[in-house]
């Protein structure tokens, strides 16, 4: 299936206005989608693009590239395994900024607390999550089209859906955990 959006995208300095269809595979759901189009948005000033192969064994849910064409951004959402988290956060050195999304704060901290000793290079692994039901709820509102107004803070996410379904809100803190340890709020 795939979904269009007509993004209207606002932080505290600047508002983005652009097109984007993510393609969603058979087995993923609206809340995987909703991971990837919440990824997409915070990090657009970077011009992201989903599921592009990076060339390397593993595709990221979200990549950016610098002018050359070196990878700058890799995000993967959802379920990622600990070969993956293990592989990535080796290659990116501290040249790659390498984030995991996931849908709430315990799914986070759970996944942290399952990598902590098993990822050698910890450090280059940041992680994002938001309240619970906030993903399931931004996922159950997703049409095939639709209007997304979002405003982007450091420490929050306030996005309306406007679809076939009706107008849908939603507000979330943006949860972080991010290398030497440590949840941080923005």
């Amino acid at each position: 299936m795939k979904y269009s959006f007509n993004l209207q995208v606002r932080d505290n300095k600047r508002e983005r206005t652009e097109k984007l269809v993510i393609s969603a595979f058979e087995e993923e759901s609206n809340g995987h989608v909703a991971l990837k189009l919440l990824a997409y948005m915070m990090f657009i000033e970077r011009q992201p693009h989903i599921d592009e192969d990076a060339g390397w064994h593993f595709v990221p849910d979200l990549i950016a590239r610098d002018d050359s064409g070196n990878i700058k951004l890799w995000v993967d959402c959802g379920r990622v395994s600990m070969k993956k988290v293990d592989t990535i956060a080796t290659k990116v050195r501290d040249n790659i900024d390498f984030f995991v999304f996931r849908k709430t704060e315990g799914d986070m901290d759970r996944f942290y607390k399952a990598i902590t000793d098993k990822v050698k290079h910890l450090q280059n692994v940041k992680c994002v999550s938001f309240d619970d039901g906030f993903i399931d709820g931004v996922g159950s509102a997703l049409d095939r089209t639709n209007n997304l107004e979002g405003y982007i803070a450091d420490d929050m996410v306030n996005l309306t859906i406007n679809n076939s379904f009706g107008k849908h809100e939603a507000y979330s803190a943006i949860h972080r955990i991010t290398p030497g340890g440590g949840e941080q709020k923005y």
